[in-house]
């Protein structure tokens, strides 16, 4: 094959490929007699088929398995000629391949970018600095003390803010339906406003003009009633009770007192605040580097991290209750939208592997370790289980770039020119 550089614009390499027909007939004659020995046409035996029928009769599977292996091998040749290590496999284009024709095609390589030696001498990172104000911690605690409450089964009537599991049987259907609600003499369910006052055990008549919920029938969602006479039949009234900031509900929480667990809730709030002045930092620094050493990133990568982001954008949509298949959501907007940020992560990536790679700063084992030793806090699994099953996942790598670009983003904040303004607590509560 016929191989020249055709073109080449920032980290992106595309080579023009030729090859005369006369090299690619035996490939195509190759096929073409392998088909030819495993199909059956009529009025031949099986295996006998005439070459010139099966060519005819086949010609685009033909086509296709020439063409998957000669993509392969122009690639590869490639490569090797120009000595190109890609970041992402090669793709195709502008593609020329017909029998009895010359064979063309344009192979487009993705590479990383060069960096010259990396210093953060002369960048200034401006960080607010987070703190735990008072009133920040209260509310945390408050938080804790609202997530431990309780539901205490009533046997008396339930008051408004209370909830009741009823049955309700609408005259006329086979069967009723049990479903939650609460006691809200101000809503527009007429369940929940006849709930005020009612017991365990009470049965009342209930009719309902018109329909209240979403349509499509009572076993649809607990909100929705259809039009009809009800009997309602009240199984259980409960009131959530929320315990008081004291040392009993410390306790149960694992602290040895109150003053201990309001000691732990800053120390977490304390950490993520240093997290997050973190994570600042290294924003403000890869903004700086990326000035004073400007260079492309490999487009592909930018794209694969658009769709990662949106991804795990979607996933947490879904986590808060929110139906993806029913979200009218703009996603090549979006897309869009989060271009310069991703372009930006893989920036951030190359930026702090060059650094790590001309510095020597590789993870150590015992690094690894302790890597392993923090993600297994709060997890069910060991960190020897953690360990073992990112190295049969084939992770273990990643997880020594994660440390090694850790310890070069150490590095390069220690020569930057570090400076702290008055910030505010930090944005997430401990949990």
């Amino acid at each position: 094959m016929d191989i020249t550089l055709k073109n080449e614009d920032g980290c992106q390499r595309t080579y023009a490929v030729k090859a005369a027909w006369d090299e690619i007939a035996p490939r195509f004659d190759t096929v073409t007699r392998t088909l030819a020995g495993q199909v059956r046409l009529p009025g031949f035996r099986g295996g006998k088929a005439p070459i010139p029928m099966v060519r005819s009769q086949f010609k685009k599977a033909i086509r296709e398995e020439v063409l998957e292996h000669i993509l392969q091998d122009a690639a590869k040749e490639t490569l090797d000629k120009f000595d190109v290590k890609p970041v992402v496999e090669p793709y195709a284009g502008a593609l020329e391949l017909e029998d009895g024709k010359d064979f063309a095609v344009e192979i487009t390589v993705e590479v990383a970018p060069v960096l010259p030696e990396i210093s953060a001498q002369g960048v200034t990172v401006e960080c607010s600095k987070l703190g735990v104000t008072e009133e920040q911690l209260l509310k945390t605690l408050e938080g804790i003390r609202d997530r431990a409450a309780v539901m205490r089964p009533l046997e008396g009537p339930g008051e408004e803010g209370d909830f009741a599991v009823v049955d309700l049987h609408r005259n006329g259907a086979s069967k009723g339906f049990e479903r939650f609600f609460g006691v809200l003499p101000k809503s527009e369910n007429p369940v929940e406003q006849a709930l005020l006052g009612k017991k365990p055990g009470d049965v009342f008549e209930l009719s309902v003009a018109e329909d209240h919920g979403h349509e499509g029938g009572e076993d649809h969602g607990h909100a929705h009633l259809a039009a009809g006479d009800y009997t309602v039949t009240v199984n259980k009234v409960v009131r959530r009770e929320v315990p008081e900031l004291g040392e009993d509900l410390a306790k149960e929480l694992g602290a040895e007192s109150l003053e201990d667990l309001k000691a732990k809730v800053r120390g977490d709030l304390e950490a993520r605040a240093r997290h997050e002045m973190r994570s600042i930092q290294e924003d403000k620094l890869i903004e700086g580097l990326a000035a004073k050493y400007p260079f492309p990133v490999p487009p592909t990568q930018v794209d694969r991290q658009i769709q990662s982001d949106l991804e795990d954008f979607a996933e947490s949509l879904s986590r808060q209750g929110l139906d993806m298949k029913h979200a009218k959501l703009d996603w090549d907007k979006m897309a869009e939208s989060r271009r310069p940020i991703a372009a930006k992560k893989v920036a951030a990536y190359y930026l702090l592997d060059a650094v790590a790679e001309q510095k020597n700063l590789a993870a150590t084992d015992a690094e690894v370790d302790d890597y392993f030793a923090h993600q297994a806090q709060g997890s069910r699994l060991s960190p020897d289980a953690l360990k073992a099953q990112a190295a049969k996942d084939d992770r273990l790598g990643i997880v020594k770039a994660i440390i090694a670009h850790r310890k070069a983003a150490d590095l390069l904040l220690s020569q930057a020119s570090v400076t702290f303004t008055e910030g505010k607590a930090p944005t997430q509560e401990a949990p």
